[in-house]
Formats: C-alpha cells, structure tokens, sequence
C-alpha cells in the first residue's frame, strides 16, 4: 500500500464522522447541480448500472438513485463506507483500490469519480480500470476537481503584493495556500499527512488539457472539458442571487478560454468508443 493510500486512509478515517456536515458539496444548490449531471449521463447512456469510484460516505449514490437502477461504490476508507445509506435500493459497496477493480470487463454503462481526482496517486491506472469496467459506449463522469490555473493564479505571490484584495479573494488564497494548516487546526489531521492525501492539489491542481491528453493516451475516445465554480460565486449566489450568478458565470464561460483561471474546479466528461 504506497504512502498516498495510507494518508487517504487516515484523513477520511478522521473526517468520516464530520463529512457530510461540513464539506460544502453537500450544499442543496450544489447537490441539484450534480444531480442534473448524473441524470443528462443516464440519459445518454441509457443502462441502469453506475460505478462510483471513490464513493466516500455516499454523496453521488444518493444523489444517483432517482436516476440508475443499480450503484455500486467502491472505496478504501472503511469508516466512510460504513456510513453509507444503501437501504431501499440495489447499492453494492467495495473496499479496494481503483486502480485494481474486482469486476468483469465492460459491467457498467456509467461511471462517476466525485472530489476524487485529487487524491490520486496514478491517475491514469484508475482511468484504464474505469475504461476496462465501462461498456462500449459508456462515460465517465470526473466532477470537483481543482483547476490547475486557478490555483497558480491564486498562488502567484507577485499578485497580491501591490494590490489590496477583496476578503473574498484573500479567503479563497488562503484556502488555496494554507488548507492544510487549518484541516489541522479544526481537525487534527497532521498537515503533512493531509498534504500527501492530495497530489494533484500538491501539484497545483490538475491542468485539464493534459489530463484530457491522458484520458485519450488511456483510450478513451472523447474527453470534454467544463469550467466551474467562478472566483466570488458564492459571494454572488449568496448575496445576491442565483439568478445574478448565472448571468457572471454565462459571461465568464463566453469568455473562455481567457476566463479559464477564473474558475475553481473543472469537471468532465469521458465517453468510450461503442
């Protein structure tokens, strides 16, 4: 087991009990949003079985229930299998590594992988596997992961050191530079430990036109790139309205791909040739 899987372990051992309160994707807007995304990926794929990879305590599962038949989660943090819900529905849970999946050849029409991306050590082993899994003609739904130019734009010292920001942007350099410090903080978790938990936010986050590069190399046929979450969206949706964050958002998505480091994360979607 490398170094990367056993802080995993650990940070979400510690977290699991806390989760689902304080992790802000379990917001309702952000819960709706998702929910959207997984019923447009059934739709397209028209199968009922959804292999969430990564599945924590289960945010995708019950969001996918009104949309697959069957959900099977795979995990390797026991405590967080352990809290999800898999009453009342045809769910499966797995604990084991992504990167070496206990299941047939093309089993599954979809597959997701939420706040996941991050925490891998080898993305592409996982990409393989998930495309191994998938039927012809399945997708791969990769949500929340943290955009690579917004994370240098915010890192870049030279920045902020003439200009007086906005609290809302200093908020999001600090979470951006020195996360790990207050995970300590509130949590416990040693700050290393939570640092080698997530590579690719070591690494400055992940640049979405490389991974796409890599989401091809591994074989799958398409890989769509989207922008997500820009700088002050939750200022704007929760001072003003939503109404009033799509309007900045449908400017800033016309404006790519200039705009592209004004947004947090980047999600995709991976399709397999039929």
């Amino acid at each position: 087991m490398s170094d990367v899987i056993k802080a995993n372990i650990e940070v979400h051992t510690k977290l699991a009990e806390v989760y689902n309160s304080d992790e802000p994707h379990f917001r309702p807007e952000n819960k709706a949003k998702v929910s959207r995304r997984l019923g447009e990926m059934k739709a397209r794929v028209k199968g009922e079985k959804l292999l969430d990879l990564g599945c924590g305590t289960g945010f995708v599962i019950d969001l996918a229930r009104a949309h697959f038949a069957s959900i099977t989660g795979v995990d390797i943090t026991p405590a967080m299998l352990a809290r999800v819900n898999i009453t009342g529905h045809d769910i499966e849970l797995h604990n084991c590594q992504v990167e070496a999946l206990p299941f047939e050849d093309e089993t599954f029409f979809a597959a997701s992988a939420y706040s996941f991306l991050d925490h891998l050590e080898d993305q592409k082993a996982m990409l393989t596997e998930a495309l191994r899994v998938l039927k012809p003609g399945g997708e791969l739904y990769i949500d929340l992961v943290p955009n690579r130019f917004y994370w240098k734009a915010l890192k870049e010292e030279e920045h902020f050191e003439e200009t007086e920001v906005s609290s809302f942007v200093q908020r999001e350099r600090t979470m951006v530079t020195e996360n790990d410090k207050t995970v300590e903080k509130e949590y416990g978790i040693n700050a290393d430990v939570f640092r080698k938990a997530e590579p690719a936010k070591e690494a400055d986050g992940v640049d979405p036109y490389s991974f796409r590069a890599l989401a091809i190399d591994a074989g799958f046929a398409e890989c769509e790139i989207n922008f997500d979450w820009f700088l002050g969206n939750a200022k704007v949706l929760h001072q003003q309205s939503a109404d009033d964050a799509d309007v900045v958002n449908r400017y800033l998505q016309e404006c790519l791909p200039v705009s592209k480091s004004m947004y947090k994360y980047v999600w995709f979607v991976l399709k397999k040739a039929n």
